[in-house]
């Protein structure tokens, strides 16, 4: 197949008029210039130059071939540059993904370092449960993301940051101590829930929601007890929330997920050190 290199010798052919000359100012052989011009030509099926023994003449193929040549070598050699920087420049766009609760308190703690230090790169963040960001990293939709709990993936790189842990919280000045406050949908709060035992008759009262952010505030208002991770209590910054005593406890996993590929950019790599360095 005719790559870069044949077609620039073939450019050097042309200007040159002859291989001898073509080839001293290429720095290569003779013989080498002739392989790649005879490949050129055998793979068009045209005679590109008249041979004779003052040299060589374009053919009309070749006059063709040689007035695009220079705009193919410049298409290509911007876009072998662009390919180049992907991998060796922090540069472009990455997409993570986070539950709102998990960015809340490990975003701040390296995206203004990150953005700071690398004014090229852009970041687009998702927010979702941590099983659908998973999908996405492993779907490709995202480049990587901060999940509780991931579930093993042979396409999947699972690196661990920290441990938090979920379990039943109150206020010291509890409004209503028969309200419990939770997102039914997540494990942690099925578990918490079955787990409960002679808890669950103390709560006649139940608030659902699905931000773990908002059951929060309500918690440090006083309205009622919270099921609520510890990380997301500490991002409060409140002394007047405890843990409810002997209450039942889920130890979550928070993990960086990503795939290989991304590891190989020079932007995944800047962006996961970075991460790491500071959670």
């Amino acid at each position: 197949m005719i790559n870069s290199q044949d077609l620039t010798y073939f450019m050097q052919i042309a200007k040159e008029g002859h291989l001898s000359k073509a080839a001293q100012t290429l720095g290569v052989t003779q013989p080498t210039l002739s392989h790649s011009l005879k490949k050129i030509e055998n793979e068009l099926g045209l005679e590109l130059f008249i041979r004779s023994k003052k040299g060589v003449k374009l053919t009309a193929p070749g006059e063709k071939l040689y007035q695009h040549g220079h705009e193919f070598l410049l298409h290509w050699n911007q876009l072998f540059e662009q390919l180049h920087n992907e991998v060796n420049v922090v540069q472009g766009l990455i997409k993570l993904g986070c539950h709102t609760a998990v960015a809340k308190y490990t975003l701040p703690n390296f995206i203004p370092k990150l953005t700071k230090n690398y004014p090229k790169l852009k970041i687009q963040l998702f927010h979702d449960l941590s099983r659908n960001i998973t999908a996405k990293v492993i779907a490709d939709e995202i480049d990587i993301g901060i999940v509780v709990n991931p579930i093993e993936h042979n396409e999947l790189v699972i690196k661990p940051l920290l441990i938090d842990q979920v379990t039943l919280w109150k206020p010291k000045n509890c409004l209503n101590e028969k309200l419990l406050m939770l997102d039914p949908d997540l494990i942690q709060s099925q578990y918490i829930l079955n787990k409960m035992k002679g808890f669950k008759s103390k709560y006649g009262q139940t608030l659902e929601s699905s931000s773990l952010e908002v059951i929060a505030l309500l918690l440090e208002s006083g309205a009622g007890h919270a099921i609520l991770p510890e990380k997301v209590i500490m991002s409060l910054k409140s002394k007047n929330i405890v843990k409810v005593n002997e209450a039942p406890k889920f130890n979550d996993r928070i993990c960086l997920i990503y795939k290989h590929e991304f590891r190989k950019l020079k932007r995944g790599e800047v962006f996961i050190n970075t991460l790491v360095a500071t959670i």
